[in-house]
């Protein structure tokens, strides 16, 4: 019985130890990781304010510098080995160095423009989404060609072709979807602030008619009057027309059905 005691006594101290480690280690790597967070974001700050905006031109030529480097060393690796797969995807890097180059540039830029203007970023964030996402599909495309080489699957094959038919329409399509719902974020913020306001005072909240707006008019003030009933940014209305009109065609039509039946804003001037 002692022995038992012992025993148990024992595996009980084995576990508690295993416990403590676990969680000092834990809290070991919450602290590094919080140092290099902070470390990232001071060296981020120091970089963006010493190269302004030639920063994301210089990051992106060291990018390139990275892929030449694996190209390098993707050389001297399947030079005594003589892979078939390495060797295809040396020649995809190479082939294709201009373009990570541009695609490096882009995403440098965006990063740029989203820390030194968030509030005009925030309009152009669903087109970056959406690139990002074509991005990744491309290079799925390209990895299933190359293991098409490879392997000699056709299967793979035809789902690369397949999928580089369909990244102009993956761009409209996840463009769009991320416009609508930065638009249907703004209606529920507005929503809620209009909300908050009436039951404040004590009011319901007002009916409102929609009209045409001659302040914020290029044509015939539908994006405009639409941005001022729904009370979002009208540059957003009209982002969503033209993806509506390039993707489908039936922008232009609903535009022009839109001018004749809503009416003008009496308030407005229409000179």
């Amino acid at each position: 019985m002692p022995a038992k005691k012992r025993k148990s006594s024992k595996e009980h101290g084995l576990e508690k130890g295993v416990e403590n480690f676990s969680e000092e280690m834990g809290k070991l790597g919450e602290r590094f990781g919080n140092h290099f967070e902070k470390k990232g974001k001071s060296f981020d700050t120091w970089f963006s304010s010493t190269f302004g905006i030639v920063g994301p031109f210089i990051s992106s030529i060291f990018g390139l510098i990275i892929i030449a480097v694996m190209l390098w060393v993707l050389s001297l690796v399947n030079m005594p080995i003589g892979s078939g797969l390495l060797n295809h995807i040396y020649y995809f890097l190479a082939a294709h160095i201009s373009w990570f180059f541009l695609i490096l540039l882009f995403f440098s830029y965006t990063a740029f423009i989203s820390r030194k203007f968030p509030g005009e970023y925030r309009l152009l964030s669903p087109v970056v989404s959406a690139a990002v996402i074509v991005v990744a599909f491309w290079l799925i495309s390209s990895a299933l060609r190359i293991a098409s080489l490879s392997l000699g699957v056709e299967l793979f094959t035809s789902a690369a072709v397949f999928i580089d038919s369909m990244l102009i329409t993956f761009f409209y399509i996840f463009t769009l979807l991320g416009y609508l719902i930065l638009l249907l974020i703004a209606l529920t913020k507005g929503f809620e602030r209009k909300a908050k306001k009436h039951a404040f005072s004590g009011k319901e909240l007002p009916g409102k008619r929609l009209y045409r707006s001659g302040d914020e008019r290029i044509l015939g003030g539908v994006c405009g009057g639409i941005g001022e009933y729904l009370g979002v940014d009208p540059v957003l209305i009209r982002i969503l027309w033209v993806l509506g009109s390039l993707a489908w065609g039936s922008g232009i039509i609903a535009y022009i059905l839109l001018w004749i039946i809503i009416p003008r804003n009496p308030r407005h001037k229409w000179n």
